[in-house]
Formats: structure tokens, C-alpha cells, sequence
């Protein structure tokens, strides 16, 4: 049965990349597709595996192949050339390489080939993004669907909440804290258009949908990175201009505060109340993971291999010599640590390139979109800058950034900032062509050096 919906869904990527080729006003509704979807994988079994190995402790367990990815495969046929090389070619291609050398040294290499299939994958809806963004209204579309998804995380976390009596409630992921990192990727960077002006219905809700979220996850680090996040984008946006609509913002923020904290407060006791014999040993999990990770990288610098840690973990007697208490859900457990784990898993050389991948489109979008005072698509940047910021703090804290849907968030953020920053001359340093559909192609004879056309997309309703 897997194979003929394998079999199916390759099977539809031809004939939709040509109907969208000739209905290209109908591409947006797609585009927002493609911003949802990450929402819908686990929940809805999007995923299908050329190879699958479910008993695998990794946190990639196959080579897998999703509707995402074809969608993806689909809008980039479809879609005319930019012409612009993707900018973050090399910082990916450092890491993906990193990856594939580790199964050198790992007692499976198959296993960890899984994750740099996995890489490649996100790679390229990554260049796919930042492709579309050529067409001024993919960057909105995208974000409307994305802000579909966390409206409909919030609905269900809400249910969870009231009807189940759930504290932490985990939406459509399977587990709380996977949620609550992508909150960052779409709440911040909606936030910083909200505060530029005014914005549809669909992507507004998105901001009270991420603050609800924060809470009902029971996260600390989610609800207070979120708050900081919100914090330091407003601080930005002020230093780019103060408005009477953002001083409007601020009131309301601090009244919205008074009522926030005291009901986070409520979440998190309700999630501690049980746990107070726990508590009181004295015993950091984290500590002895984190210590049970720096034993694998001292012992060998160059990695355990890729999607290797849990094994590394225990048959090579890691855990027990850090101190890791057994159990259950110890054993097979991550150090919540991303940072510590891709060092454990690809050695120094993985952790490098890992940091410029993520530094690469951080410092891109922060100078870029402080470059462009006047223009929205300056604020969107921002906004991506700091979620990008927001999220890699949190990987202090959490290894799920190296999950599938953790990393499709990025690759969507990242193609944005890509896309943007394209756009706006930021490696060309030419004046910034916006580039429309008009009567079934492209015409990338028309240019439009105002940015009426674009603010307008973000105030239509879907």
C-alpha cells in the first residue's frame, strides 16, 4: 500500500506543475499550501519511505519522501528561473558533506545517510522558496498558510486544553515542545509586518494564536523566549520608526501582559504539581546528557555519525559513565541540546558547519532588512531575523530541531530571507525589481520600484 501511494503521489507532480503553468493566478493557493503542510505531516501521515526503519532510535528513522516534497518539486517546475543563484548553497552543501562523511565512523552508515537524504530534501524547498519569492505575492501567500496552521495548532491545543485536560498540550505534534519551537518560526516574524501597518484578518490571527500556543504548551522556554522575541522585534521596529500605531502596541502588549502571565503562571503550576518528589533529587537530567555528549566528542572528534546519538548513547556505555539515571524514556532519549548533539554526531567539523548554516540567514536578514527602513519586506526580514534568533537560543534547550518538520519551518524561513533579500539588491546592490504574472508568465519586463502592490497582498483576505 505505501508504494502505490509513492506511486501516486510522484505520479501527480508532472500533471500539477503543468495546470499551474497554465493557471498561474491559481499558484498563491498552492504556495499557502506549501506554508500549511508542515502542520498536517505527522498528523495526517504525509510521509512515505523508500527505506524504513521504524525501530530505529534515531530521530530520522528512513529515507523518506513527503507530500511537501512534492508539492515542492511541483512549484518549482512550474515556476520561471530567477535567474539568481540561491545564496546559501555553499552553508548547506558544507553541512549535507559533513553529514555524508560521518557514516565513516558510524556503526550504521545507511542510518546515517538517512539524515543527509533529509538535509537535501530541506535544501531544496529551501531554493524552491526563494525562487517564488521573485513573484511579489508568494512571500504573503506562504505566510497566510503558515498562519493557517498555527490558528489551527491553536484550536486544537485550546480542545486538548478545556475538553482533555491536557496541560501540555502537544496540537497535532507529537509532543509539546516540538510545537512550541514552531511557534517561533511564524508568530515573530507576522509580528514585525503587524506592527508596519496593517494586515488580513488570517495573518493577524496568527499573532494571539502563537501567545495562546506559548501558554498551552506548559513550555517555559517556549513562553519566555516568545515574550523576548516580541520584546526584542518591537525594540527593532521602534529603531526603524515610531508610529503612533506602534505606541498603540505597546499599550496594548503591556495590558495583554497583565492578563498572560498570571494565566502562564496557573499552566505551569498545573504542570509541577506533580512532580515535586521528582524535583527534589538531586539529579539534572540535562547536565548528564549534555556530559554524556562531550564524552563522545573527546572520544572521537571527528563524530559518532549522523543520526547516531542514541546508539552511541548506550551500547558504548556514554550514558552510564555521565551519570544518565535509567529508565524507559531515558534510554532512548536525546541530549536537549542541538548544539551538543550535532558536535556528538559529526564532530567538530558538523558543529561548524552547522553554526554557519544557521548564522548565514540570520545575519543576512538582519542587515538587509535594516537596509530598507521604508519597505515591508525590510520588516518581514527582520521579523525572520529575530524567530531565527528566538529559535536558536531555544536549541540551548531542545535537540527538535533536527526533526523533519522542525526543519521545513526553517527551510521555508530561510528561502523567504533568501527570496527577500534577492529582491532587494542585497548581493546585486541594483534597485529592486518586484517581478508579476501577467497574462499566464512572468513579466519580468515589468518593474515597480514602489511597494503599493505588494502592501496591498498583505491586507487581501485569502
Amino acid at each position: 500500500m505505501k508504494w502505490i501511494g509513492l506511486a501516486i503521489l510522484l505520479a501527480a507532480i508532472a500533471p500539477l506543475a503543468n495546470w499551474l503553468r497554465q493557471n498561474p493566478e491559481k499558484s498563491p493557493v498552492f504556495w499557502s499550501v506549501l506554508g500549511f503542510l508542515p502542520f498536517a505531516l505527522s498528523f495526517l501521515h504525509l510521509n512515505m519511505a523508500f527505506i524504513s526503519w521504524l525501530s530505529w532510535p534515531g530521530h530520522v528513522k528512513g529515507a523518506e519522501f513527503s507530500v511537501v516534497d512534492a508539492l515542492a518539486i511541483a512549484l518549482y517546475l512550474s515556476t520561471p528561473r530567477s535567474g539568481h543563484p540561491f545564496p546559501f548553497r555553499l552553508a548547506f552543501g558544507f553541512y549535507i558533506l559533513v553529514t555524508v562523511l560521518s557514516c565513516v565512523s558510524s556503526a550504521e552508515p545507511t542510518a546515517a545517510l538517512f539524515y543527509s537524504w533529509q538535509l537535501c530534501r530541506i535544501f531544496f524547498v529551501c531554493v524552491v522558496v526563494a525562487e517564488g519569492c521573485a513573484d511579489q505575492r508568494v512571500p504573503i501567500a506562504i505566510l497566510k498558510g503558515m498562519a493557517a496552521g498555527l490558528i489551527f495548532e491553536a484550536i486544537i491545543a485550546t480542545w486538548q486544553r478545556l475538553a482533555l485536560g491536557i496541560v501540555q498540550a502537544p496540537g497535532t505534534m507529537y509532543q509539546q515542545n516540538l510545537l512550541g519551537m514552531i511557534v517561533h518560526f511564524v508568530d515573530i516574524p507576522v509580528f514585525a509586518l503587524l506592527l508596519s501597518g496593517p494586515l488580513s484578518r488570517l495573518l493577524t490571527g496568527a499573532v494571539p494564536a502563537g501567545l495562546a500556543l506559548s501558554v498551552l504548551t506548559g513550555s517555559r522556554a517556549t513562553l519566555a523566549l516568545s515574550l523576548v522575541g516580541y520584546a526584542l522585534t518591537f525594540l527593532l521596529s521602534s529603531l526603524r520608526g515610531w508610529t503612533p500605531r506602534k505606541r498603540k502596541f505597546l499599550f496594548s502588549g503591556l495590558a495583554a501582559l497583565i492578563v498572560i502571565v498570571p494565566v502562564a503562571l496557573l499552566s505551569l503550576d498545573k504542570r509541577f504539581e506533580n512532580q515535586a518528589e521528582s524535583i527534589a533529587i538531586d539529579y539534572d537530567e540535562r547536565a548528564a546528557f549534555e556530559k554524556s555528549a562531550q564524552l563522545m566528542l573527546s572520544d572521537n572528534p571527528l563524530g559518532q555519525g549522523a543520526n547516531h546519538y542514541v546508539i552511541a548513547a548506550n551500547l558504548g556505555g556514554y550514558n552510564q559513565r555521565a551519570g544518565v539515571a535509567w529508565s524507559t524514556t531515558s534510554e532512548g532519549a536525546h541530549v536537549h541540546n542541538v548544539y551538543f548533539l550535532v558536535a556528538a554526531e559529526t564532530g567538530y567539523a558538523g558543529l561548524i558547519a552547522f553554526l554557519i548554516l544557521l548564522l548565514r540567514p540570520f545575519l543576512v536578514a538582519m542587515l538587509c532588512g535594516s537596509a530598507h527602513p521604508g519597505d515591508r519586506r525590510g520588516d518581514l526580514l527582520i521579523g525572520l531575523g529575530v524567530a531565527l534568533l528566538t529559535i536558536y537560543v531555544h536549541n540551548f534547550f531542545e535537540w527538535i530541531f533536527v526533526l523533519e518538520e522542525t526543519q521545513y519551518m526553517f527551510a521555508i524561513d530561510v528561502g523567504l530571507i533568501a527570496g527577500l533579500a534577492t529582491e532587494l539588491g542585497y548581493w546585486s546592490r541594483s534597485a529592486s525589481t518586484i517581478h508579476y504574472l501577467s497574462e499566464g508568465s512572468r513579466g519580468s519586463d515589468r518593474t515597480e520600484p514602489t511597494r503599493s502592490l505588494y502592501d496591498n497582498q498583505l491586507v487581501n483576505e485569502p
